[in-house]
């Protein structure tokens, strides 16, 4: 346990090190939630502690898995160091550690070469690793799942109604829910096939129907826990789930099962595949009983979760992290055949070194190598680098640009919405000195509609070519104004192009504009009717006198014009 603290540490702390200060989004929005935690619970933790309440009851994600971490704050290291690291050793440690004593759990030969695989294999495993390090919590989840198949396999259900037990596993079953709400996916099927689990573990002779009806009787009770616990403390969220389409909403982040089937093995590494095979087929001669149960267990948990999940949208790296448990423990159990097929300890000793030689490498290849290692590099996982992005110098000098030409009431917007260039990344990069002067662009249609209250800043970021995250198809929101911009065409012709651009990363260019007039009417007519062209029901939105008015607004001397989410207008005279 020692060694694997320590290993955690040193490679969070070498992994840093090799980052530049341009986090955003996700891999910035936990960090200032930790942040802001920090600052205001030494003064004020009962207001704090209070937030976070509320945070848990009303929002998508809420900032518990980061508060949980926030003690890491009394080390006194650089913030972003600090963060990782609490992330790091409170959350992956542990899913190490009760990966390794889930194998223990199912196996019955417990040598010491494969003790110590259980302990190598999820520690250098690349998809624990590539979340974590960006900054997502959502790797605390396992946790509480691997706790629950430990508790439950340990413990027999089917016997008689065990309230106390059923209690706590309707607890384990919900943290996971309450850490980060996608889980959901997962408890569905934990819910589906725990129960079944435990009645195999626990009956080794003829079928008894009293023996399942027991064991379904504690799973119900512990089923009443988890939804009671989630409408005693979600019960806002749980009302916004119900009444919100995910689907529609989330599809731009959809692609087809192909895609994501794709997705989860460049995520995992398709090296990993023959290890993946053997292990389903060890079903058929595998002697272990318990190991048998466990790898069918996984393959029904990894299958069924991930086309539910899969509904909704195609998995991100965070989203991979319970369907890359399952398939470690199949992958595990499969390296398990091969490595006792024969009692000759040479043998072992080989395919043990090979293995720990292997992960090692392949862990560092994915997270800290830029090299390709052409042609096996294609079966390795997916990289994630620390983040770092060429002509850095460049991109300092446009933040100095727009802090410069923001001193005063003026903001900017960013039109850009990828790694490359970004609103909150031009953010982190000025050390958060622009906030309340970036006019935040929406990013996503779908999710975010138009956000009109951009469309008054006098100064416009946009990158040539146009760049998005996602599909285009998706962020029209993003390219339509930038080619009107970029183009001078449209509301465009209402700006001019300051400077000569910014050479950033990837061949792309960032040039400021300057908006030298309101837009006229036609020009905001025009420009509402491209979108109309694909979202018809957003001309019942939009489409109306006052989002003109507003959009067409020209403020003077103190004057200031706001708009809110219900379509009120505030306007201060000027």
């Amino acid at each position: 346990m020692s060694f694997v603290l320590l290993a955690i540490i040193v490679q969070t702390y070498a992994f840093i090190a090799h980052e530049q200060n341009i986090y955003y989004w996700d891999f910035n929005g936990y960090w200032r939630l930790w942040e802001e935690f920090c600052a205001t619970f030494p003064n004020e933790p009962v207001n704090s502690i209070r937030t976070v309440f509320h945070s848990v009851r009303h929002d998508d994600y809420n900032s518990l898995p980061v508060a949980l971490t926030s003690w890491f704050y009394l080390f006194h290291l650089p913030s972003r160091l600090s963060y990782i690291t609490s992330l790091a050793v409170m959350y992956l440690f542990p899913t190490v550690i009760l990966f390794h004593l889930l194998c223990k759990r199912f196996s019955d030969n417990n040598s010491f070469t494969w003790l110590l695989l259980t302990c190598i294999l999820p520690l250098t495993f690349v998809e624990f690793w590539a979340p974590t390090m960006k900054g997502y919590p959502d790797i605390s989840g396992l946790i509480p799942i691997i706790a629950a198949l430990l508790y439950v396999s340990k413990n027999d259900l089917g016997d008689k109604v065990r309230i106390k037990k059923a209690l706590v596993t309707g607890l384990l079953l919900w943290s996971p829910f309450l850490l980060r709400r996608w889980y959901v996916y997962t408890i569905v099927s934990l819910y589906l096939s725990l129960p079944v689990l435990n009645y195999f573990i626990y009956n080794n002779t003829k079928h008894s129907f009293g023996r399942v009806i027991i064991t379904v009787k504690n799973f119900f009770a512990a089923g009443i826990v988890s939804v009671s616990l989630t409408l005693i403390f979600q019960g806002a969220l749980i009302r916004r789930i119900i009444k919100t389409d995910y689907a529609t909403m989330y599809s731009a982040y959809q692609s087809s099962l192909a895609y994501s089937i794709e997705n989860l093995y460049n995520h995992i590494g398709l090296y990993l595949l023959p290890f993946f095979i053997i292990g389903l087929l060890s079903i058929f001669w595998r002697k272990d009983r318990n190991g048998k149960l466990l790898v069918i267990f996984s393959t029904f948990n990894l299958i069924f979760s991930f086309l539910f999940f899969t509904r909704t949208q195609s998995p991100g790296v965070q989203h991979c992290l319970p369907f890359a448990l399952w398939t470690l423990i199949i992958i595990t159990f499969g390296l398990k055949v091969l490595l006792q097929l024969t009692i000759n300890k040479v043998y072992q000793c080989s395919v043990f070194g090979i293995v720990l030689v292997s992960c090692v490498f392949i862990n560092y290849a994915s997270l800290f190598s830029a090299n390709q290692y052409q042609p096996f590099g294609q079966f390795l996982p997916n990289k994630s680098l620390p983040m770092h992005v060429d002509n850095f110098n460049n991109y300092v000098e446009l933040v100095k640009t727009i802090e410069t030409l923001t001193q005063g009431k003026d903001k900017v917007t960013i039109l850009s919405s990828s790694s490359v260039l970004n609103d909150d990344m031009i953010n982190t990069i000025s050390y958060r000195k622009l906030t309340g002067r970036i006019a935040y662009a929406s990013q996503v249609d779908l999710r975010d509609g138009i956000n009109v209250e951009s469309l008054l800043s006098k100064y416009f970021v946009v990158a040539d070519p146009v760049q998005t995250h996602l599909s285009p198809d998706g962020q029209r929101v993003i390219t339509i104004p930038a080619n009107e911009i970029l183009s001078g065409v449209g509301i465009g012709s209402s700006f001019r192009k300051i400077g000569t651009g910014f050479k950033l990363s990837s061949g792309v260019t960032a040039y400021i504009y300057e908006r030298t007039r309101p837009y006229t009417d036609k020009e905001i007519k025009n420009f509402l009717s491209l979108f109309f062209e694909h979202y018809p029901q957003w001309k019942e939105i939009y489409d109306k006198e006052f989002y003109h008015k507003f959009i067409s607004a020209d403020g003077d001397v103190w004057g200031d014009f706001t708009i809110s989410e219900d379509a009120k207008i505030v306007a201060h005279p000027g």
